[in-house]
């Protein structure tokens, strides 16, 4: 299930600061949309269009790669947000804009293809109930705050991980009903964090990047690679797994894959190219997307700390495509 973030995440929906230490490169980039001096309403369409994006292309690979996962769990796919997490200036924007109430779970996005979508599930339909437990709307209050609707995710998570759900939710003023039935994923949540900088990394529970990483993706082929790459880390044992609010995940045996010489970020190189591939992106885009970061970017094209630089990466990641399409082409699975 892919979920809005953290109040800290909140916060920089006024103030776009700080940099993330990562994959990536702390050189700062404008995100269209998302300036301060945007207006604010400019801003809330600029992030959330970013957020329905990366859910979607979340949710891909997500999906795709569940057997090659460490932690796994029952999806709805969908990405939620409340009205009660937007700051006082954003929240009569957000509430008008998407039929948000408290804290009330609104669908955000619904990737084509996940079970929400499956359900007949829309963006902008607010959940109102799960297996007749009703979820809580909070008391009224002028800060953002992101515990009560944690605390209905929380609840949807659980209903999840047992199996099929019966939902209520409201949409055009109406309450309907529906049986939406999960699909296994990885157990990752998928985070945009508003900033400047040209970032994305893992930490055993998450996979975030920032809007400007994501802004400077040109195509979801592009996201893919980067997503995948930190996805990968994961996959690989790199970024050891925090049992600290599972929320319905569980852990599960999955194939030992092969490694590749180079340190950590070359073997996330490689493999997040398959996780990006078996979810039916196109891996062949990798060597130009390392060309064109390095072309914008000029920290990239010098190695760093266990970072190889942009030009090496591209190489490595031409050897990759290759032999993807053999692997293809022969008829066998893509399993790195």
């Amino acid at each position: 299930m892919l979920t809005r973030p953290s109040p800290a995440r909140l916060a920089a929906l006024i103030l776009l600061t700080g940099a993330l230490s990562a994959c990536g490169s702390n050189v700062p980039v404008a995100d269209a949309g998302l300036e301060i001096a945007a207006p604010a309403e400019q801003r809330l369409i600029a992030l959330t269009d970013l957020d329905q994006r990366v859910a979607r292309v979340g949710y891909r690979l997500s999906a795709a790669n569940a057997e090659l996962c460490p932690a796994v769990r029952n999806s709805a796919g969908w990405l939620l947000h409340a009205a009660s997490q937007y700051s006082p200036e954003l929240r009569p924007y957000a509430a008008a804009r998407f039929g948000l109430d408290g804290d009330l779970p609104g669908l955000l996005a619904v990737p084509e293809g996940s079970a929400a979508d499956l359900a007949g599930l829309r963006r902008d339909d607010l959940l109102i109930s799960v297996n007749g437990a009703a979820l809580t709307r909070g008391a009224p209050r002028r800060a953002a705050a992101w515990e009560g609707v944690e605390a209905n995710i929380r609840t949807l998570d659980q209903a999840l991980a047992a199996g099929p759900v019966d939902l209520v939710f409201r949409r055009d003023g109406a309450d309907r009903s529906v049986r939406l039935r999960p699909h296994r994923a990885c157990g990752y949540d998928v985070q945009l964090d508003p900033s400047d900088e040209l970032n994305a990394r893992a930490d055993g529970k998450r996979l975030f990047i920032t809007t400007a990483m994501a802004g400077f993706t040109a195509t979801d082929d592009e996201l893919a690679l980067v997503l995948g790459h930190e996805l990968a880390h994961h996959v690989l044992g790199h970024r050891g797994w925090h049992e600290a609010e599972a929320r319905g995940r569980e852990t599960q045996t999955v194939p030992a894959l092969s490694g590749t010489a180079g340190g950590t970020e070359r073997q996330a190189d490689r493999v997040g190219l398959y996780l990006s591939a078996r979810a039916g992106f196109d891996p062949a885009i990798a060597p130009a997307f390392w060309r064109r970061f390095a072309a914008f970017n000029w920290r990239v094209r010098y190695p760093g700390w266990n970072h190889p630089s942009a030009e090496a990466r591209a190489r490595d990641l031409e050897r990759v495509n290759a032999e993807i399409t053999a692997r293809r082409a022969a008829g066998q699975p893509l399993v790195p």
